[in-house]
Formats: C-alpha cells, structure tokens, sequence
C-alpha cells in the first residue's frame, strides 16, 4: 500500500443521486469524491451494519464537507502460468488503483433537535423534514430522510451538559474505514484533516448578507444576533467508539442521553475548538 492521501469535497449538488441504487451505478453527474465516499460508505454502514441501502444517502450530504482518504493498492488481475517443468509461460499482471479506504463528512448548522434519550430512530435523527412534524415518541421513531435540500431551519434545542440549546455547532460524522485498514491510525488522519480545516475555515458557513436576506438583516440591526460558529463540534458517536473519540478530544455529553439509530446505540459529545489559536 502506498502512502495514503485526502481529497475533500464541498457542498455539491447530488440532486440526481438515486438512493436505492449503489455508488457504482450512480449517473456521472455525482463528484467522483462523493461517489468514492458512499463506495466506503456503504461497505461499513450497508453491508457491516445492515443500514438500509436507501437510509445511507441523505439531505445532509448535498450541504456538506466530505473527505476521501485513499490508499493505493495493488491487484493481481491475471495470475502467473508456468508449464510442468517450472517454466513460466504467462507473467502476472496487475494494476494499481488509489482505493478509497475512508471517509467522514462535516454537516453545517443548522441541525434539527437532538434525538430524544431513548428514542428509536430508522434514519438518520438529523436529516428530519423541515416541513413536517416526525411523531417523536421514546419508544419507537421513523424518520425517513426528506427528499429536500435545503437545511433544517434555525431553533432553540434542549440543553445538555455542553450545549446551551442555542449556540450554533458543527456535525462531524459518518467516519468510515474499510476493515483491513482500521487499527492504523487513517481513522484519526480523516477527523484530524477536518479538524484542521474546520479551524482554517472558521466563517465558511457563517451567513452572508445574501444569504440572511433583508429581514434578517434588518432583525440583525435591531439587536437580533446572526448565527455564528464559535468552535462548538458534536459527533454522534455509536456506543462502541466512544473512547476512540474520547481520544480526539471529544467528551460524552451526559445530558443528550443514548438513542437508537438503525438499531445501534449512539451517545452525544462535544469538542470546543480554540478558533483563535487554529487561525494564528
């Protein structure tokens, strides 16, 4: 395996993305680099975890940061042929191809409200429709990803233990890692690599005067404070990785409870990044 390297993708436009079909026969409208990602994607969360194929794409992904790390591999197409005597009669090919190995993604705020402690949840507790009401109860939740782009709008939440319910944070998540390769230090290269930009790139999605529009703006001048990110990072981590994250930097918010996504437990933590001092 060669030296592994990192692609990152921006917000795209994944409009033609079919769900229920696999990376591999996606139209070649999809970045090749997201393609590359649900490729990693689905073999861990669909094939390892038993996700529903159609509950792995989601609204999340048209807005947010994804990074690719890939390795590249060596693959023997045709085998070595010798005769009885030894001989070879036919040498081995092979090519090499830079595999996708990895992913994680960045989802900008807004989020809709944290999972409820308890809860059970189909689809991603994060992707819920704006334009709808999910019955949330703490038994039994179906949330089916919504088939709009546009983000969740801005609410007060609950407060835990390291959010204050109002504060405006970013998601990272679906961190991904090929089997043969986890163990070797390529999971914390992908949450590092977006740490660092995270850092380098503290306002990117902090609104425009375009994008707040004219009420907002003029909510804005009347004392009415504008969404800002300040360096509040949350992950919903599943139960098993929790002191891996803990490694990160990430601390378990005891407030958010455990829910049950695609009949996994997840857990709430935190990471306050030290924006000054990543943009020094």
């Amino acid at each position: 395996m060669g030296t592994p390297f990192i692609t990152f993708l921006g917000p795209s436009n994944l409009d033609t993305y079919d769900p229920f079909k696999r990376s591999s026969e996606q139209a070649d409208t999809i970045p090749k680099t997201f393609l590359d990602a649900m490729e990693v994607r689905e073999q861990v969360f669909v094939d390892e975890q038993s996700v529903p194929l159609e509950n792995e794409f989601d609204p999340d992904d048209h807005r947010s940061c994804h990074w690719v790390i890939y390795a590249s591999i060596n693959t023997i197409t045709d085998p070595e042929v010798k005769d009885a005597a030894g001989n070879i009669i036919t040498r081995k090919k092979s090519t090499t191809r830079s595999t996708p190995i990895g992913t994680i993604r960045l989802v900008p705020f807004p989020h809709p409200p944290h999972p409820e402690p308890g809860s059970k949840y189909t689809a991603d507790a994060l992707t819920t429709n704006p334009n709808s009401t999910p019955d949330i109860n703490p038994t039994s939740t179906s949330l089916s990803p919504s088939p709009s782009t546009n983000p969740p709008p801005s609410t007060h939440d609950r407060p835990t233990t390291f959010h204050d319910g109002k504060e405006p944070y970013i998601k990272l998540g679906r961190l991904a890692l090929l089997r043969e390769f986890r163990g070797s230090g390529i999971a914390k290269m992908l949450v590092s690599a977006a740490v660092t930009w995270m850092g380098q790139n503290a306002t990117y999605f902090n609104p425009s005067v375009l994008e707040m529009g004219v009420d907002r703006i003029v909510a804005a001048a009347q004392g009415q404070v504008a969404p800002v990110w300040k360096g509040l990072v949350c992950v919903h981590a599943q139960e098993q990785v929790v002191k891996v994250w803990r490694k990160w930097g990430f601390e378990l918010d005891e407030g958010m409870g455990m829910w049950d996504e695609e009949g996994i437990n997840h857990v709430g933590m935190f990471m306050r990044m030290d924006l000054e001092k990543s943009m020094s």
